[in-house]
């Protein structure tokens, strides 16, 4: 009976706290719409900027259509696409240089200026190179790259070296080595590099395939919306893009945790 009472304050008390941030996070919401409003009522001019109201409309009007939801599959399937390829690559790339200490240093050159260089610099040079189909998949590689090495070696480095030494005197292989000790000690760096990697993945595909007029992509429209002045579209391609970084990274995270924590 104490058992199933305790449980209750518990369920009761989480529940609370959960209502709590749900309530503080709509306060949050509702204040930075409110300045979104006001400040569209100052402006008053729906070239320049529209209001709250008339974004989440015109969001609705596209999200009927058939190409709305082409944009987004081509857009979301090519980013994703360069940043899962810049996530493998870029831990490999770790791995190997914490056991070769001239692959670090061959590397090192290359990935500060990855780091370094604009992504417009890179667009202009890419679209030469890959042409706009394929522009989002390469820009948001050579962007999420130097991210997961820096953050994955940083992560190797920092490992308990007690535990190094245990697994060594026990005669640990490999394998239980890596999934055992590096994974866990690796991982909340590599989640760092995931959370920040796909934001910067994501603005800058986005901003790749407007240069470059990437067509059926969510760039493609953003330019279109430009040249035509259409701001409403403007403001709902923004505020989709907005919602699917959010939305996704969630995604990545949850599922990331889930595996961290499956393979304990």
């Amino acid at each position: 009976m104490k058992i199933s009472t305790s449980i209750r304050n518990i369920i009761r008390s989480a529940s609370k706290n959960l209502i709590k941030k749900i309530k503080t996070k709509l306060k949050i919401l509702l204040f930075w719409l409110a300045i979104w409003e006001i400040a569209n009522r100052i402006v008053a001019n729906r070239v320049l900027m529209v209001g709250p109201f008339a974004t989440v409309e015109r969001l609705f009007q596209l999200a009927s259509e058939a190409a709305f939801w082409q944009a987004i599959t081509f857009s979301l399937g090519r980013i994703l696409f360069g940043f899962t390829l810049a996530f493998v690559v870029g831990i490999v790339m770790a791995a190997f240089a914490s056991i070769y200490p001239a692959f670090k240093l061959l590397m090192l050159p290359a990935l500060n200026v990855l780091k370094s260089i604009p992504v417009a610099s890179f667009v202009v040079l890419a679209i030469l190179w890959v042409g706009g189909s394929n522009l989002a998949v390469f820009i948001s590689f050579v962007t999420v790259l130097p991210i997961v090495y820096f953050n994955a070696y940083s992560g190797i480095q920092n490992t308990d070296p007690q535990l190094l030494e245990m697994a060594a005197l026990f005669k640990v292989s490999t394998y239980k080595k890596i999934r055992h000790i590096y994974f866990y000690c690796v991982a909340p760096y590599v989640m760092s590099a995931a959370s920040t990697g796909f934001g910067f993945a994501w603005k800058s595909g986005i901003a790749a395939e407007l240069i470059g007029v990437a067509q059926h992509t969510i760039g493609f429209n953003l330019h279109m919306a430009r040249i035509f002045l259409q701001t409403a579209d403007l403001f709902a391609w923004t505020l989709t893009i907005v919602l699917l970084s959010f939305c996704i990274e969630k995604i990545f995270l949850y599922f990331f945790e889930r595996f961290s924590h499956d393979n304990s």
